[in-house]
């Protein structure tokens, strides 16, 4: 038992270290990381002979096992080395937090780097099990990322009492908005999965941004 813990010591100070040692950008990184998804989608959707993946979802670019999937897939995969970078520098951040508001920046710092680093590993997920053969392992890991995301968007108010009440609001919306958007697509049906899918996108990647910015403003990193 002594030596598992001496084990996760060891495990923890090592990350600690590479995080102190690594000047890492989070708000580079998540610029990184939309613009290798775009640039890998956009790749494999001209390169790709199937159309009717405008009229399903993404994943359809990375179906078939032909070189458009796996344009997309290596995508997926280069972007969760990204994700998991980010979650080491957002939980640097955290724990950089300057802020008077009594939080408790340990817990902050766990949940949001497991959160990402779970996205991390779904990512991977998407990537080595297409829809078109693993169709339940697929769902589970693309739902799997929603929902952690939806989760941080929910509890951020208690989990970091550090930023404006707009975003508060914005982070509300941003769930109001997935809950709108699957009605549409799957109750009314007048709007696709790949619609879904590009709304939730945006508006994930906007709270991003602000989450990142808000933490930031709290913490010695840009003095």
């Amino acid at each position: 038992m002594s030596q598992k813990r001496l084990s996760k010591s060891v495990l923890a100070s090592r990350l600690s270290s590479f995080k102190r040692n690594h000047k890492l950008d989070s708000l580079k990184l998540l610029y990184l990381f939309v613009v290798i998804l775009l640039i890998g989608a956009i790749f494999s959707a001209v390169v790709t002979k199937d159309t009717r993946w405008m009229d399903w979802h993404f994943s359809r670019l990375g179906e078939g096992g032909n070189i458009s999937s796996l344009i997309f897939n290596i995508t997926l995969l280069i972007s969760a080395m990204v994700m998991f970078i980010l979650a080491l520098s957002l939980s640097d951040n955290i724990s950089l937090i300057t802020s008077s508001v009594n939080i408790n920046i340990k817990r902050a710092e766990m949940i949001v780097y497991r959160s990402l680093s779970v996205v991390t590993l779904c990512l991977i997920g998407v990537a080595f099990f297409p829809f078109d053969r693993f169709p339940v392992i697929h769902n589970i890991c693309g739902y799997s990322m929603l929902f952690i995301i939806l989760a941080l968007c929910l509890c951020v108010q208690n989990l970091l009492p550090i930023f404006s009440k707009n975003f508060y609001i914005y982070s509300r919306l941003v769930i109001l908005c997935v809950i709108i958007c699957y009605i549409l697509f799957i109750i009314l049906s007048v709007i696709s999965l790949l619609t879904v899918e590009f709304i939730i996108f945006l508006s994930l990647f906007g709270w991003f941004l602000l989450f990142i910015k808000g933490i930031r403003e709290c913490t010695y990193c840009d003095k």
